[in-house]
């Protein structure tokens, strides 16, 4: 694996909302790719996708955004449909920036927002990469154990119970939850997590009722879904069996699914290389 390169924090406004966001330099031959991350304590999309930012940084100029909500980005509650809203924010994120069209790669939750946001703005991604997305409530085989009572005191865990977030918290949960393999946990992301994670601001939120929106389901968007996606799912994901991803495949215009027999959650976290190998032969290099 290359090392990791540096990355240049930056912030922009949009609909009144301070976003956070990494870049690091690449060649503007390419499109650029905007990473999107996780819903997890602490995600950030640079704890999610660091360990891709040397590969993909030698063809495209890459983005590593932090949701509203998360990371250096503001805490604000959520209006509305959650995908819907996180969408708009991700449109105004790339007028801002002069982004006229990107790839798209997106973990779990910023998955479903891509997802929303391919469906209504196709002409603005080139390609679009989703690993461990969930954007329905309940599986074709199997309810979802993101939906189950095991999972819905979660964040409630981690940032209200036995003194709140801890290092030690973060490292039980990332190994529980996102990894197949206890020891492959990245442990500069595993602290770069605690301390996203380590925030009042979002204590607040917890508290605050009606803070993270209305849960949406994307089924119905499927069929619109027509730029040339990549799902990518962890054959050991906790979250949920494979019968999401083949929905997807079933259902969206121009799909293909890649399963890593050795991962769970986080593949591109687990399995970097293979996952940084897999994600550039399907992104290509496009003008």
């Amino acid at each position: 694996m290359s090392q990791i390169p540096s990355s240049n924090s930056r912030f922009v406004t949009v609909d009144g909302v301070r976003l956070h966001y990494r870049e690091v330099d690449g060649p503007d031959e390419c499109l650029p790719v905007i990473f999107t991350h996780g819903g997890g304590p602490g995600s950030t999309g640079w704890s999610n996708f660091r360990q891709s930012a040397a590969a993909f940084s030698r063809a495209h100029r890459c983005y590593f955004l932090d949701f509203p909500q998360f990371g250096l980005s503001d805490m604000v509650p959520v209006e509305g449909p959650v995908f819907t809203w996180h969408a708009r924010k991700l449109l105004g994120f790339m007028d801002a920036l002069g982004i006229r069209r990107a790839h798209l790669v997106n973990q779990s939750f910023g998955g479903c927002v891509a997802i929303r946001f391919a469906a209504e703005h196709a002409d603005r991604v080139g390609r679009l990469l989703l690993i461990g997305s969930q954007p329905l409530e309940r599986g074709v085989m199997q309810p979802l154990p993101l939906f189950s009572k095991h999972a819905a005191s979660l964040l409630a865990d981690y940032y209200l119970n036995d003194g709140g977030p801890s290092l030690e918290k973060m490292r039980r949960l990332i190994q529980r939850y996102e990894l197949h393999d206890d020891l492959r946990i990245d442990d500069e992301a595993l602290r770069l997590r605690f301390q996203a994670s380590d925030n009042l601001g979002f204590i607040d939120l917890l508290r605050t009722p009606g803070a993270f929106g209305q849960w949406e389901n994307l089924l119905p968007l499927f069929p619109r879904v027509g730029v040339p996606t990549l799902i990518l799912w962890g054959l050991h994901d906790w979250f949920g069996g494979v019968d999401v991803p083949m929905l997807m495949l079933n259902q969206f215009t121009d799909a293909r699914l890649y399963v890593m027999g050795n991962a769970a959650h986080h593949p591109q976290s687990e399995c970097p290389d293979e996952f940084n190998a897999v994600a550039l032969t399907f992104i290509g290099s496009q003008p």
